[in-house]
């Protein structure tokens, strides 16, 4: 269960960062479900949407179906294998498609309080080593 909420926390923060950094006009949801369905309209393929929204399913019926008795603690385990790399997968697109490159220009900008800067490339080369969890 941990490891499907540590998932959904990190998800969750990576759709927050594309929400935040695509031009959107109405305020951002906070219920995982409502977020994600935003994030698909402001442009997060069909496929990897497709992906969060059945971890989501599957994350919900995991949970809450196990404090209700409907699904047993081993069969957690096939929940954690089947969303095993989305969060990596996720990441790398927000990365490569939301916010704006940093240039030269970097400190004559005007940047916003919260605002961060991310060494893109080597974030994506550490995705994909597998060091991640």
């Amino acid at each position: 269960m941990e490891v499907i909420s540590l998932r959904l926390q990190y998800m969750d923060i990576w759709l927050r960062v594309y929400y935040e950094n695509t031009p959107h006009t109405e305020p951002r949801e906070r219920e995982f479900g409502r977020l994600l369905k935003q994030c698909f309209r402001q442009g997060l393929p069909k496929d990897l949407y497709d992906k969060l929204h059945q971890f989501n399913r599957d994350r919900v019926k995991a949970i809450h179906g196990y404090l209700v008795g409907l699904i047993a603690y081993d069969q957690l385990a096939t929940v954690v294998l089947e969303s095993d790399g989305l969060s990596e997968e996720l990441t790398e697109f927000v990365l490569l498609n939301a916010g704006e490159a940093v240039t030269e220009a970097f400190a004559a900008q005007h940047h916003n309080r919260g605002d961060a800067v991310y060494p893109v490339q080597s974030l994506i080369a550490h995705l994909r080593s597998g060091a991640f969890i």
